[in-house]
């Protein structure tokens, strides 16, 4: 006979937490986070042993620090601004559960088909504001054709023959980068390793200055968001994704065509990449090289989670981490820090912080009444209690 083996349960399991009130969920978050900053100031008091509240003022001071003859922190405003966008760009095609971690390198390739037509254009732009816009327009499009080939080709793999999305994505971020750095080369003729700033005499293919030069960018980033925002909860393609990312068997037994779907967002998720890439030539940078977008791309992914996939918590959170990285960045080089590895380390521990936050928002733990650890605890307990009654 076959002796019956005794299953081991677990002490607790992970069990999805009804709907908190939403009033409560924010009230939560939000005292996690200012916990938790103070709680990193009080690291940073440590560590530089300075005046605690010198410290938080200094933090401030970087985050919202704004230049002669202007009234408002616009660096802020176009961090943030970037930092939504390259979520935002990620948002519809992680809520049908495709793992797009290539964004950096689609914005990579639009940035660089744009400078690459600013490059050999500036003759042409010289000649009239009308031919100007021509060829700003011109930048646009190219940008925004050459990042949707770059986001639709790992999609064209995964629906036709099931590749990996997350390996597929992140290793064409490694070629964007290649390709980056092999165009640099050509278009500065094999002197240097890049042509530097791109028609700084003549500023040809350059978005006009409104306001400031970060103005029309972020404005654009707005809009962006707004239309995805709708795009994702009013339209009937936004339901379609959420559709599949529930259940993709579901989707294709009510006769979704999932293949479509998916191209089509990517399509959606490249033209925003496109549109980023652009942003960088014509308005921010006017030059290309592989790190421009830094780690724009895979932050914008934590941040994605952390909002649940709703573009306006995205720009909230957004804004939040920007501030903090330059924050945190002004502490460092006003206490010569020498680098920014402490800045890491408070950015690093807010977060920490907040995906705890999110985590029991969303869970909680039910201890398993059966585990032999639970029912040991619980009869000391009893045990003390019942000691504590005989003595009174």
């Amino acid at each position: 006979m076959v002796e019956d083996k005794k299953v081991s349960m677990p002490l607790f399991s992970v069990v999805k937490r009804d709907n908190l009130p939403r009033l409560k969920a924010i009230i939560i978050r939000i005292a996690t986070f200012i916990l938790t900053f103070f709680l990193a100031m009080l690291i940073c008091f440590f560590v530089i042993k300075e005046n605690y509240f010198e410290i938080i003022g200094t933090l401030f001071k970087g985050a919202t620090v704004v230049s002669k003859g202007k009234i408002l922190p616009w660096r802020l405003f176009m961090d943030t601004a970037l930092l939504l966008a390259f979520a935002i760009a990620i948002v519809a095609p992680f809520k049908m559960k495709y793992w797009n971690m290539g964004a950096n390198g689609q914005v990579l390739v639009g940035a660089l088909a744009a400078i690459v037509v600013m490059f050999y254009m500036e003759d042409f732009a010289v000649k009239s504001s009308f031919n100007n816009v021509l060829v700003i327009l011109l930048m646009l499009a190219v940008s925004i054709i050459a990042s949707v080939i770059w986001a639709v080709i790992p999609a064209l793999f995964k629906v036709f023959f099931n590749t990996n999305e997350t390996l597929f994505t992140l290793m064409m971020n490694y070629v964007a980068s290649a390709l980056v750095g092999y165009v640099n080369y050509q278009l500065a003729q094999g002197k240097k390793e890049s042509p530097g700033i791109i028609n700084s005499d003549s500023e040809a293919g350059w978005l006009p200055v409104v306001l400031d030069k970060y103005f029309l960018p972020i404005l654009i980033i707005i809009i962006i968001t707004v239309i995805i925002y709708f795009y994702i909860k009013k339209t009937k393609q936004g339901y379609e994704v959420a559709v599949v990312g529930d259940s993709i068997n579901t989707a294709k037994y009510v006769g979704m065509n999932t293949k479509k779907i998916i191209i089509r967002t990517l399509v959606v998720s490249g033209i925003i990449c496109g549109i980023i890439g652009f942003i960088y030539s014509s308005a921010i940078n006017h030059s290309i090289d592989p790190n421009t977008c830094g780690s724009l791309g895979f932050t914008a992914v934590l941040v994605a989670w952390l909002s649940n996939f709703s573009p306006i918590i995205i720009a909230g959170i957004s804004f939040v981490l920007s501030f903090l990285t330059l924050g945190t960045s002004k502490v460092s080089s006003t206490y010569r820090l020498g680098n920014n590895d402490l800045s890491n380390v408070i950015i690093g521990l807010i977060f920490f912080a907040i995906l705890v936050c999110e985590f029991f928002i969303r869970f909680k733990l039910k201890f398993n009444e059966e585990n032999n650890i639970y029912k040991a605890i619980k009869k000391i307990f009893k045990k003390n209690r019942k000691d504590g009654v005989e003595e009174c």
